[in-house]
């Protein structure tokens, strides 16, 4: 039995109507999001704070014509910086990446923007012979429009008299393999992003959530993740039910996780691809308000 098949019987939950629920499951009915919120307060900021619109796994999906759904609710909250937690495009052959340029575009114009890489992009930009040379032409224009890629690299940068170091972790490819866990060291993780700031807010962009352990001993404020696509299909108390790696009720699928202080946040991410299939797991963009610990101390 094919997965379609086996999705089309368990949806099957009311009788008189399993092909709406059917096709509802599958993402074939109009698509909509909704805006997911957090609240960070850290020691390490000390004026104003700052906000961040944060989106991972667009996959070339539409939210209204053009993005205009999904810029409107960027804009809407007037972020400070958007973080792409990859996989914007979708790295599949002859696939254009012309939905992520023109979203890019416009995206610039809300505020700046950073791109962390996720395993789309990384394999595109990996194997042009197989992809063609369009991942990485678009990369350079992006560039152009003010993007900043973070490419197992860092920027510092001050926002409302905030020190801010972002930095992307791109992992090499076996790090995404199914069925396998490769182990990821805070040994190897310095080796490839260099030690976490101790001084500056430092914000993380890795788009597998799967190494979370090892991003929180790293010592980033905040993590952003996504990859998961929120487990495809959640249930209550169990949550996300199985990851892309195939892994069954996978720990960081969605949401904020915290050590010492120290957030993990996890998007179910915004698109889907190969398998189409998004049950009680509603798309989300994620806005993260990012102010002083002396405000957590105002509101108690």
């Amino acid at each position: 039995m094919t997965i379609k098949a086996i999705l089309k019987r368990s949806c099957c939950i009311c009788a008189t109507a399993p092909c709406v629920l059917y096709r509802k499951c599958l993402g074939d009915t109009v698509k909509k999001f909704k805006t997911v919120t957090y609240t960070i307060h850290s020691q390490k900021l000390h004026n104003q704070g700052f906000v961040i619109a944060m989106l991972s796994d667009l996959h070339n999906v539409e939210l209204g014509e053009g993005n205009a759904n999904l810029l409107q609710a960027i804009e809407a909250a007037h972020p400070d910086m958007i973080c792409i937690a990859g996989d914007l495009v979708l790295g599949k052959k002859a696939k254009s990446v012309k939905p992520a340029y023109e979203f890019i575009k416009k995206a610039v114009k809300i505020a700046p923007v950073y791109y962390g890489l996720g395993n789309h992009e990384q394999r595109m930009k990996q194997y042009p012979e197989v992809y063609g040379k369009e991942y990485r032409v678009f990369e350079k224009k992006i560039q152009k429009l003010g993007v900043t890629m973070l490419e197992n690299s860092s920027r510092s940068l001050e926002i409302k008299g905030e020190p801010i170091q972002i930095t992307g972790l791109a992992l090499p490819e076996e790090y995404y393999q199914k069925g396998k866990k490769i182990a990821l060291s805070l040994k190897i993780m310095n080796r490839l992003v260099g030690k976490a700031s101790k001084d500056q807010f430092q914000i993380l962009l890795a788009h597998t959530p799967r190494y979370g352990d090892t991003y929180l001993e790293w010592g980033g404020d905040l993590t952003l993740s996504g990859h998961y696509h929120g487990g495809m299909m959640r249930l209550p108390l169990l949550g996300g039910v199985i990851s892309p790696d195939f892994k069954l009720f996978p720990e960081y699928c969605r949401g904020d996780f915290i050590r010492q202080e120290r957030h993990l946040i996890v998007s179910a991410g915004l698109g889907e691809h190969t398998l189409p299939i998004r049950i009680f797991n509603p798309r989300e963009l994620v806005i993260i308000t990012c102010v002083p610990e002396t405000e957590k101390r105002k509101e108690e």
